[in-house]
């Protein structure tokens, strides 16, 4: 679709929106202080999202409203990540449900239809618009102001930085701030784009916690809302507030403590000058410069530097070798499954996995932890392209690798599993495709509709087995679901 096309049907949706009646949930009638899942888009039903009014909603009054973009169009998880914090700062949270990590023209399609059905219903603060997202929801987020045609104030970015082809000073929003786990495998990329953020005059914060590829922690996630409720101040879009302002630097300077005696002298300095940069011009630091001097002339500092550069070098020939290993399973004549423990020695995933645990540090455990991604979900990639070509045996042995360099318990494990055991079974191994589907339900999974309706495993499906793991899957679920089977 071609940009005016696209802006011809964002114009016919809003003059629908405008023309036809409030159909059903007005406002006053949504409840307050509960997640609301599914609201449908007036002017395009099949575009719904997840909704958030505080407990302390009046529609009489006009609130500050944060857009959600979550990968897997899973509107109530992005809503939920930020809930605590609507509920302390007085939010309204919109997540849509239609926005994925494909296609960006349609995740654009899914943002405007949410746009326009709150303009139409919510009572927002215009002033006061923000975006979010995690991994490609980021992505959609830093779009979002180019999609609703005008400049925001400010963009949350979790997991992933901007768009390709948007540059910082190119966001359309007023501020930026950056929630980045240490274990993300996009951790490099956000260290970068703080630097890229510096000279672009955009107010920007990134913080990187104690996490992984995944929607922050609602205490994370509080950081950024408080974060935008001292720059609303700033710019003049809200009323100065001394005792808002001291909480939200309070909270850098109660981390910045903690790190400095935990002899964490490079993360201190973080949450030091991050404190400086929010009070200025609104409150008073005596001897923060002296402090964080102090800080900066101490040898762990140092060190912290010089092994960060030793890890980014590591990141790099990490990524060199994946060809290396790949290449002993695309062999004609070795590869394959029988060349998989060679390539996982090749790339030493049994050391990174104890590393992972073991290392001394929590940035050294990280750096293992984002390797270990990296690599397995390269593999998993691979996985899929060979199945959709019916290289079914090829793509079972780059699962093996995807499956051995996951670390346990990550949301990701259990499709591994799933997927390996589809390949079992096309393949005519059906005692391991039993193995692996069992694994995959031990690991969480509990959909039923794709355990009884994914055609790939119909040759084990008459099995005992396939049945009590069926009903292993059935028991694991919450019993709201439970009950509607």
């Amino acid at each position: 679709m071609s940009n005016k096309r696209f802006r011809l049907a964002c114009l016919g949706i809003l003059i629908s929106a405008y023309l036809s009646p409030l159909g059903l949930f007005p406002v006053q009638d949504l409840e307050k202080g509960k997640l609301i899942e599914n609201v449908i888009c007036q002017a395009d039903p099949g575009q719904s999202y997840a909704l958030y009014l505080p407990s302390t909603f009046d529609p009489g009054k006009k609130w500050p409203i944060l857009f959600l973009f979550d990968p897997g169009a899973r509107g109530a998880l992005a809503v939920e990540a930020f809930r605590a914090a609507a509920e302390t700062y007085g939010w309204i949270l919109a997540g849509s449900n239609n926005s994925t990590n494909g296609p960006m023209r349609e995740s654009a399609i899914a943002a405007w239809a949410v746009w326009v059905d709150a303009l139409k219903r919510l009572p927002f603060d215009e002033r006061r618009v923000y975006a979010s997202g995690f991994s490609g929801g980021a992505r959609v987020a830093s779009v979002f102001p180019r999609v609703i045609g005008r400049a925001i104030a400010g963009v949350i970015g979790c997991g992933a930085g901007l768009s390709a082809g948007i540059k910082p000073g190119d966001l359309k929003a007023a501020a930026f701030f950056g929630l980045t786990g240490l274990a993300d495998f996009n951790y490099g990329e956000m260290k970068n784009l703080d630097l890229a953020f510096d000279p672009s005059g955009v107010p920007h914060r990134f913080l990187f916690f104690e996490g992984v590829h995944a929607w922050p922690d609602p205490t994370s996630c509080a950081r950024a809302i408080g974060w935008m409720e001292v720059m609303a101040m700033k710019g003049g879009l809200r009323p100065n507030a001394e005792a808002l302002v001291e909480a939200v630097v309070g909270q850098e300077f109660d981390e910045a403590r903690s790190f400095e005696d935990a002899g964490r002298a490079f993360w201190a300095v973080d949450r030091l000058e991050a404190a400086g940069n929010l009070a200025e011009g609104l409150v008073g630091i005596p001897d923060l410069a002296a402090r964080i001097e102090g800080l900066k002339a101490r040898r762990e500092y140092g060190q912290f530097l010089s092994a960060e550069k030793r890890r980014d070098k590591r990141v790099g020939e990490f990524r060199s070798s994946f060809g290396r290993a790949f290449g002993l399973v695309e062999d004609d004549e070795t590869g394959g499954g029988t060349a998989v423990p060679t390539a996982l020695k090749e790339m030493g995933i049994g050391f990174l996995k104890k590393e992972a645990k073991n290392e001394k540090t929590l940035e050294d455990r990280s750096l293992a932890s984002r390797l270990l991604f990296e690599f397995s979900f390269a593999a998993q990639t691979r996985a899929t392209e060979l199945f959709g070509k019916g290289e079914t045996a090829r793509a079972g042995a780059y699962l093996d690798l995807a499956i051995a360099a996951c670390e346990d318990g990550l949301f990701r494990e259990k499709y591994l599993y799933f997927n390996r055991a589809r390949v079992a079974a096309l393949t005519g191994d059906k005692k391991r495709a039993l193995d692996f589907l069992s694994a995959a339900v031990d690991k969480g999974l509990s959909d039923i509709d794709l355990l009884e309706n994914t055609k790939e495993l119909d040759p084990i499906r008459k099995t005992d087995r396939f049945r009590e793991i069926l009903e292993k899957a059935r028991k694991s679920q919450p019993s709201e679901k439970r009950s509607s089977h």
